[in-house]
């Protein structure tokens, strides 16, 4: 399974976005194009995670400004994304072919990016403002804009390096 949507309507959170903490991408005409995560404060408690869960997981900020690679991330095993702002794009996820060339770009750690030619499409979703997804960030996945409007995508990110997607898909399925 690659990602899940839940069946949840909960208001947009009042936040405050802090330090930027990591970004993955490259500068273009001296700006920067990709995405990047950074510090997240929520004013208002957003109260969706089960509380025995609530410590798995850290906050941050998606932000991403363009196309964005076929890639697995570094880092977290599974990832809850409240989309924000979507600017009519799909996450887009795949399989790998057998004979695929994996590399890494600077700042990934256990994360690989990956050639479309490597690749294989399967299953993909276009979020809407509000919507939330529970992602297997393990698995190849890339962002791809549908069409030619500037992309400014903004999602809250309740990342986990302790729970695979299946853990955190059973969170929700428990009454």
């Amino acid at each position: 399974m690659y990602f899940k949507k839940l069946d949840l309507e909960i208001d947009v959170p009042s936040y405050k976005v802090g330090k930027k903490e990591i970004e993955y991408g490259i500068d273009v005409d001296n700006e920067f194009t990709g995405l990047w995560y950074s510090d997240l404060k929520l004013t208002d408690k957003i109260d969706f995670i089960p509380k025995e869960y609530e410590s798995n997981f850290y906050l941050l900020f998606l932000e991403a400004n363009s196309y964005i690679l076929p890639h697995s991330d570094s880092g977290p095993t599974a990832v809850i994304n409240f989309y924000i702002e979507t600017d009519n794009c799909a996450t887009q996820f795949y399989e790998v072919k057998d004979d695929a060339e994996p590399y890494q770009i600077d700042n990934q750690t256990d994360g690989s990016v990956y050639d479309l030619k490597d690749l294989i499409e399967t299953d993909s979703f276009i979020a809407q403002p509000g919507d939330i997804y529970i992602l297997n960030v393990n698995k190849i996945h890339s962002v791809i804009p549908l069409d030619n409007r500037e992309i400014n995508r903004k999602a809250i990110c309740f990342s986990t390096n302790s729970l695979n997607f299946n853990e955190v898909e059973r969170m929700f399925d428990q009454p």
